[in-house]
């Protein structure tokens, strides 16, 4: 169960979706357009201070941001994450979903 086509799946548990992107700016439009992603996807190719305040960029030394995903509550704590081994590495929106309803 992809993100992108289940997001209704984790705006049921009060929770909302950002992705940080470290491609250029041609990639995120590529992205957002060739999947149709229903969250907005945060630019930061030029400033990657996001990434590396997660401890999560260029962890396999190519100056990206691994594919990560984080759930963060209310008051801001890192409630859990899932840090990717590799480029491609995805996160069911199931096994996201089951999170949320832990916190």
């Amino acid at each position: 169960m992809e993100l992108r086509d289940n997001y209704d799946s984790v705006a049921e548990q009060d929770a909302v979706v950002l992705a940080v992107s470290t491609d250029d700016l041609q990639g995120s439009e590529a992205l957002i357009a060739n999947f149709g992603l229903g969250f907005p996807l945060l630019y930061t190719s030029k400033d990657p201070s996001v990434p590396e305040g997660y401890e999560v960029f260029d962890l396999h030394g190519d100056g990206l941001a691994s594919a990560s995903v984080f759930v963060i509550d209310k008051s801001g704590a890192v409630r859990w994450e899932d840090i990717g081994s590799s480029y491609s590495h995805q996160v069911s929106a199931e096994r996201i979903v089951e999170r949320l309803k832990r916190i």
